[in-house]
């Protein structure tokens, strides 16, 4: 997995790159902190370059949404493609994150 952070006022954005896997999940434990300091309330996680991630990618991302929720930030999934956008839609994740194509 490869990442960047940006961020405007009141919103940061994690752009994920090639894959999202088992492998990564200590790299995404360790960011997750970062991605919630401050007085953040939107996150946005850009899956525009992901291109593939398995089941551990799946869970990374409720993980994610799991802390967030309890630092009252909404997070958001955005431009998922190709087999990402399937694994989403086959894992019924529009019902967990609002999902912007």
């Amino acid at each position: 997995m490869k990442y960047e952070i940006s961020e405007t006022s009141s919103r940061r954005t994690l752009a994920l790159r090639d894959q999202l896997t088992f492998a990564d999940r200590a790299a995404v434990d360790a960011v997750i902190p970062q991605l919630l300091a401050g007085n953040i309330r939107e996150l946005d996680v850009s899956l525009e370059r992901l291109d593939y991630m398995d089941s551990a990618g799946l869970g990374m991302l409720l993980t994610l949404r799991d802390r967030a929720g309890k630092a009252n930030v909404q997070v958001r999934l955005i431009k998922p493609r190709g087999d990402v956008k399937e694994l989403l839609s086959l894992a019924c994740f529009d019902t967990l994150f609002t999902i912007e194509t």
